[in-house]
């Protein structure tokens, strides 16, 4: 029964969630007092380098903490009354994530309307070097139940989702991750073999910044959306192929890092449940470079990434002026291709080293240049997110993004010859999303972030007004 179907289990998830919510913030109220008394606390002028290497503190924390207290720092139920940090010793890391987005559709679209998407994920990751002496491997079980409705698809109809719990997929449960990671020379060369995605929820695998994880929209989150509207063979979270990804990292500064897939899209349909474990799609290829500057504990500036990749989707593709001039055999082309280039640079940080309080801004561009086959040629993101801009708030952040897709000229072409014969055809021009977002850092473990997007062109379609959608982003980690 999914949740759009029943108004009994939409009534009872939101009851149970709100419930948790309540005891929750009472049994977490003195400690956070606490933390804010500590953080007016913080010491005067800070010197170069006294900030830590890793500016974040991400919503969705990586499940790789150790201690008792860092546990109770990041998850809604803490330690597990000990049980957690027990685990972690031995090295068993389990993490639960519920993402719940109540978004509307206040105007323009299709038509007005609410749906609700949910997702469950959970993740096991097994440390070898607890469990059987094995120095830096580590095994990834994921699994992941998304349930609800899309508002982009039910009532928008834009190609850029809505909703952060959506990430473009249909309701289904699924097999995410089953891999296995080894790290060798310190952490300067790994590999990764398995059940893989490009992205990840929890850290960084292609095309990523952290910055992208402020945002709802997939169109920003975890990675640029640009590469999966072009490339079926592209797997993201949570849908997952068969894949090896090798990362050589020789110094902090800079990286390569290549990965190597199945790409079969049929891998990606609801009733496949990440469980088909068949290798008959084409490859798809992807690899990337990446510069980090001002990064380490002796860093004297502000910290900065840059990172350049390309991608190969292997197989044959539909031109789409295919069969319009009659009779024409269908036309193809061997492959399909892309490039792409991002940053982020903080430009400015206040607060004490230990807040990571800071503003950051982010640009990312993705071209793919056959237009033939290619829907999407032309697609940017870029933003600014600003996290703890007050001393008593100092993990809550707040985030504006701006997010375009083009349209292909020979999509546009040949849709405006099929408009001549079929009034339902609409040429497709371009698409945007204006996303204004703020994340409330509630409790530990609890997140809720209002957003307000407003879409311009869904679909890329002129005829179809734009569109304001706002919802709120609840995440919880247990």
């Amino acid at each position: 029964m999914s949740v759009k179907s029943s108004p009994y289990v939409r009534f009872g998830v939101c009851a149970v969630f709100w419930a948790i919510f309540v005891v929750s913030v009472l049994a977490h109220s003195e400690p956070a007092l606490l933390a804010q008394d500590d953080a007016r606390e913080q010491p005067g002028p800070l010197r170069p380098g006294e900030y830590p290497n890793y500016l974040f503190k991400p919503p969705i924390p990586p499940p790789t903490t150790k201690e008792s207290q860092e546990f109770r720092e990041k998850y809604l139920f803490g330690d597990w009354l000990g049980d957690r940090s027990q685990l972690a010793q031995l090295g068993i890391n389990p993490t639960l994530l519920f993402i719940i987005d109540p978004f509307g559709n206040v105007t323009g679209g299709r038509q007005r309307g609410f749906t609700q998407f949910n997702l469950l994920g959970l993740d096991v990751i097994l440390k070898t070097d607890k469990l059987f002496g094995w120095p830096g491997g580590q095994f990834h079980v994921g699994y992941a139940n998304s349930s609800g409705s899309d508002l982009s698809t039910t009532y928008v109809g834009n190609n850029f989702p809505i909703q952060l719990a959506a990430s473009g997929a249909p309701a289904s449960s699924r097999l995410t991750y089953l891999s296995y990671t080894q790290s060798l020379f310190d952490e300067i060369l790994s590999f990764r073999l398995g059940r893989l995605t490009i992205n990840s929820v929890y850290g960084e695998e292609f095309l990523a910044s952290e910055y992208f994880k402020a945002f709802t929209s997939v169109g920003f989150d975890l990675v640029p959306l640009g590469p999966f509207l072009n490339a079926p063979g592209a797997f993201g979270y949570p849908f997952a192929t068969w894949g090896a990804r090798t990362k050589f990292e020789p110094i902090d500064q800079f990286y390569v890092m290549t990965g190597v897939y199945n790409g079969d899209p049929a891998l990606k349909e609801p009733n496949r449940n990440g469980v088909d474990f068949s290798l008959k799609g084409p490859p798809f290829v992807i690899g990337e470079f990446g510069f980090r500057a001002n990064y380490g504990k002796e860093a004297m500036g502000l910290p900065a990434n840059l990172k350049f990749g390309a991608y190969f989707n292997g197989g044959t593709f539909k031109a789409f002026d295919s069969g319009l001039a009659g009779g024409v055999a269908a036309k193809t082309e061997p492959g399909n291709h892309g490039f792409y280039v991002l940053g982020d640079q903080a430009i400015l940080r206040w607060g004490g080293p230990e807040e990571n309080r800071h503003l950051g801004i982010f640009a990312a561009f993705n071209w793919a240049p056959d237009q033939r086959v290619n829907p999407m040629p032309y697609f940017f993101g870029a933003g600014l997110v600003a996290y703890g801009l007050l001393p008593s708030r100092p993990r809550d952040f707040a985030g504006f993004g701006v997010v375009y897709g083009s349209y292909s000229g020979d999509l546009r072409r040949a849709e405006q010859v099929r408009a001549a014969t079929s009034p339902s055809v609409a040429a497709q021009d371009y698409e945007m999303t204006l996303e204004l977002t703020y994340g409330w850092a509630v409790i530990p473990g609890l997140l809720l972030q209002p957003n307000l997007q407003y879409i311009i062109n869904p679909g890329g379609n002129r005829a179809t007004r734009d569109a304001l959608a706002v919802g709120v982003n609840v995440v919880v980690n247990f």
